[in-house]
């Protein structure tokens, strides 16, 4: 059963979703969406916060499919623990002195069965998507306790194989609210050092992470401050939008200005798993200023729904996706109609990017602190001429 104030929110969604998405039924039927509300309120009751994000996330994996990963419920409750994905392993990355150790179950319960679990609920198009979506959701405490092997627990018990051989067990209950001290930086954890730059040997290496709004001065004075530097024995640029999941794609152009001055230097983009929406736009726009790409698989299509638009409903927030874009094309749709009347097959056929050197992030370089990507990135600049 669900309860009359989590109807009335759901209801207020999918009203909004029905209005503003530009093609809001492209994975499944309206009635299709009203037999799978049904089947989920027969058989679970959405009575709290958790059971409700579990809802929401399963109904919203299903209307979007692999083509929108900006349609989504952003709910958060952060718990001070997180971690990277190799393959089917899960490594603590924070806090410090737990790193590297392995998660092995929650509440008993293996944690290839909890990840099985997390694929009901959350959104991907790519394979990079899938893994940060559920390191993300392995911290955020609305989506654990909403699980169906989960959500009749106070607490959660992460047990953990520490890096010594020794168990470990790290506990969290659903109500305490943590200091700032005891959780990680989480602006750090999802951009890193933005608008830095260092230089090594004959590189000229520049962290473009985030193009989210609040970064716009930093970005301009990171790029102002280059054009003071003497740059007269550096011959490679590498541009490292690892971690870029977007924000105002039109601050990519201060970047990309920059890089028109200095068309005699060689030019590498790295990417990672993490790289999405406006992040594939500074992808784009560098591969066309003659960049060899180096590193994983993106974190989207290169073509999918975007252009988020919010909306509050009794202080829960929803992101609808108001446009379809396939920047490679150089294509968009805004609206319902430009949608239905100009959209061709091959606009929405898959284009899944991958980079001209795939190299990717070893566990064994993690554990040892090796940047795998950036080093090959410096590597291969000693081997190749200057952009034509």
């Amino acid at each position: 059963m669900i309860d009359i104030k989590y109807k009335n929110i759901y209801d207020k969604f999918v009203e909004h979703y029905k209005n503003v998405h530009v093609n809001p039924w492209h994975e499944i039927s309206e009635y299709e969406l009203e037999k799978m509300y049904n089947n989920l309120i027969n058989s679970m009751d959405i009575n709290n916060e958790y059971n409700f994000k579990y809802f929401m996330d399963y109904i919203i994996k299903r209307l979007s499919g692999s083509a929108d990963a900006h349609t989504k419920y952003d709910s958060v409750s952060l718990i001070p623990i997180n971690f990277r994905i190799f393959d089917s392993e899960v490594l603590i990355n924070f806090p410090q002195y737990l790193k590297n150790s392995r998660l092995v179950s929650i509440n008993g319960i293996d944690i290839n069965t909890i990840i099985q679990e997390l694929e009901e609920v959350i959104t991907y198009g790519t394979h990079g998507k899938r893994k940060y979506e559920l390191e993300k959701a392995l911290f955020n405490r609305y989506i654990l306790f909403g699980l169906p092997s989960l959500r009749k627990c106070e607490k959660l018990v992460f047990e953990i194989d520490g890096t010594d051989g020794k168990k470990i067990v790290k506990t969290f209950d659903k109500t305490t609210r943590y200091s700032k001290r005891e959780l990680f930086d989480y602006d750090k954890y999802r951009y890193g050092q933005n608008a830095t730059y260092k230089f090594f040997d004959n590189c000229l290496i520049y962290n473009h992470s985030s193009v989210q709004i609040r970064f716009k001065d930093e970005i301009e004075l990171a790029i102002n401050n280059l054009r003071t530097e003497d740059l007269t024995c550096i011959n490679t640029i590498i541009i490292d939008i690892r971690g870029n999941t977007g924000g105002n794609a039109a601050l990519n152009k201060i970047l990309m200005d920059f890089l028109l001055e200095h068309k005699d230097k060689k030019l590498i983009c790295l990417t990672d798993y993490r790289v999405f929406s406006g992040g594939r736009y500074a992808l784009r726009d560098l591969i066309k200023l003659g960049a060899i790409t180096i590193g994983e698989e993106i974190s989207t299509p290169i073509n999918c729904y975007g252009n988020s638009n919010w909306i509050e409903i009794e202080g829960h927030y929803f992101s609808v996706s108001e446009c379809y874009f396939h920047p490679f094309l150089g294509w968009s749709a805004s609206s319902k109609d430009e949608f239905q009347k100009e959209v061709t097959n091959e606009i929405l056929s898959p284009c899944i990017f991958s980079p001209n050197v795939l190299i990717k992030e070893t566990k064994e370089d993690y554990i040892q602190g090796i940047d795998t990507i950036l080093n090959y990135a410096i590597e291969y600049s000693k081997t190749r001429t200057q952009r034509k």
